[in-house]
C-alpha cells in the first residue's frame, strides 16, 4: 500500500495520521517545527497551566472515540463557568440589551423569523444580516462582540452564509456535553495523536519541509499561507485561490493574580468595540476547568481583523494595554504575579466574504492531493476533527 504524507503536525494534521494508522495505512507526518501541536501547546508554569491557544473542546462522539482510544481523560467544567458576560457601560452583564432595545429585539427576531427572513443572504455580512434580523443593538452589543471573540473577525466583513449557514454537526457527546479538556491541558491530547502515530508504525519528522508533492498521496494540514506555497507548483490555480485567503493575527496574555481576584463568577466576558476596551475578550481560567493553578487565572484575547497594529508591541507596551483593560473591567488595578504572552502573527483565517467566495466554488486539486485546515469551513477543534475523519476516508478511499 502506498505511503501517505501529512504536511503539518497541528490538530488536523495529528488527527489525519492517527485515523489513517489506526486503519493500518502507512503515513509520515512532516512536521517545520520542533514540535507537534501547532497553535495548541500547554505550558506548565510555576503558577499553574497555561494554554497558548484554545483552552478546551466542545465534546463530541468523535472526540470520546478518540479519547477512549488514546486513553486521554476528559474533565467538564466548573460550575462557576455557566455564566457568560457581555461588558457595557462599565459593568460586566448577562443580558447588555435595555428594556427599550430588548423588546426591538424580540419582535424584530420573531417577524423574521416568521416571515421566512432569518437565514443569512449569499454575499451578506454578519453586520447586515445582524441588522437585518436582529436589530442594531443586539447587533452591536451582542452578535458583533461575540463573533469577533470567536472568529477575531470584522462583523463588516464576516460573512453570515459560514457561519450560521448549513454545514456538518459533530455527534452528540454519550457523556459530558459542552465544553472539555484532558487534566493536564490539550497538550496532553495533541502529544497522545503523536504517541499513538509512531506506535501504529507511523513515522514522524520534525524540523522538517517537504519539497515537492509528488510521488503518492498528500494531504495538506497546514495554514492557508503555507498551503498555497506547497501549491504552487503542482495547481497554480488552486494556490492562488487559497494563497487570497485572509489571515488574521492573535495574541494571548495569560495573567496570574491572588485568588482574591476572582471576583466575576463566570466563563469570560466579551467587549463590544464601542465599550473602550482593547481586548476582544477575556476568559476566566479558574472557573473553566480544575486545578488551573493555585491562584487566579484569567487569559486576555487581543489582535483579530480591526487591531493588528497590536501584535507589533513589545511585552511593556502590551502589559499596558492590559492594565487599562484590566482597571475598565474590574474598576480597579491589581499587580499581577505573572504575565505569560503568546503572539500569533497568522492566527486565524477571515471568515470573510472572499472565503464564501472560494469554498463556493471549490478548490481543483489534483487527485493525490487533500487538503485538510480551518480554512475549510470549520474553525473549532471540533470540527477540524470531523474533517481530518472525512479526509481519512477520502485518502483510505482513493488507495483501494
Amino acid at each position: 500500500m502506498k505511503r501517505v504524507t501529512i504536511v503539518g503536525g497541528g490538530f488536523s494534521g495529528l488527527a489525519t495520521a492517527y485515523f489513517l494508522a489506526s486503519e493500518k495505512i502507512p503515513v509520515t507526518l512532516v512536521e517545520k517545527q520542533s514540535r507537534l501541536g501547532g497553535l495548541i501547546d500547554t505550558l506548565k508554569t510555576p503558577e499553574g497551566i497555561v494554554e497558548t491557544a484554545a483552552s478546551g473542546i466542545r465534546n463530541s462522539r468523535r472526540l470520546e472515540q478518540l479519547c477512549g482510544e488514546l486513553g486521554v481523560p476528559l474533565v467538564g467544567t466548573r460550575r462557576e463557568s455557566r455564566r457568560r458576560f457581555l461588558f457595557r457601560d462599565g459593568k460586566p452583564r448577562q443580558w447588555p440589551l435595555k428594556a427599550g432595545e430588548s423588546l426591538g429585539f424580540a419582535g424584530r427576531l420573531a417577524g423574521n423569523l416568521a416571515a421566512g427572513r432569518f437565514r443569512p443572504e449569499p454575499g451578506e455580512t454578519i453586520e447586515t444580516w445582524g441588522r437585518r434580523v436582529l436589530g442594531a443593538p443586539a447587533t452591536r452589543q451582542i452578535l458583533g462582540a461575540a463573533l469577533q471573540g470567536i472568529y477575531a473577525g470584522d462583523p463588516a466583513q464576516l460573512s453570515a452564509n459560514l457561519i450560521f449557514g448549513k454545514k456538518e454537526k459533530p455527534a452528540k457527546p454519550e457523556k459530558t456535553k459542552g465544553l472539555v479538556a484532558p487534566p493536564e491541558g490539550l497538550a496532553q491530547l495533541t502529544g497522545a495523536m503523536g504517541d499513538a502515530v509512531r506506535q501504529l508504525g507511523g513515522e514522524i519528522r520534525l524540523g522538517a519541509a517537504v519539497d515537492n508533492l509528488d510521488g503518492g498521496p498528500v494531504v495538506i494540514c497546514t495554514s492557508a499561507r503555507d498551503a498555497a506555497a506547497l501549491l504552487r507548483e503542482r495547481a497554480p490555480q488552486a494556490a492562488a485561490a487559497i494563497g487570497s485567503i485572509e489571515m488574521v493575527p492573535l495574541l494571548r496574555v495569560t495573567a496570574f493574580y491572588p485568588q482574591s481576584e476572582n471576583t466575576v463568577q463566570g466563563f469570560g466576558t466579551l467587549f463590544p468595540r464601542e465599550e473602550g476596551v482593547r481586548a476582544l475578550g477575556v476568559l476566566f481560567n479558574t472557573n473553566i476547568f480544575p486545578d488551573r493553578g493555585e491562584g487566579h487565572s484569567e487569559s486576555w484575547i487581543y489582535g483579530g481583523a480591526q487591531d493588528r497594529e497590536i501584535l507589533e508591541y513589545d511585552d511593556a507596551q502590551l502589559f499596558s494595554v492590559l492594565e487599562k483593560d484590566r482597571a475598565r473591567l474590574y474598576g480597579r488595578y491589581s499587580e499581577p504575579v505573572a504575565l505569560y504572552p503568546q503572539r500569533w502573527k497568522v492566527g486565524l483565517p477571515h471568515y470573510d466574504l472572499g472565503l464564501e467566495t472560494l469554498i463556493r466554488g471549490g478548490i481543483e486539486l489534483p487527485k493525490d492531493v487533500f487538503l485538510a485546515g480551518n480554512y475549510l469551513r470549520g474553525i473549532g477543534l471540533p470540527m477540524l476533527l470531523e474533517q481530518a475523519w472525512k479526509t481519512a476516508g477520502e485518502v483510505r478511499a482513493s488507495l483501494s
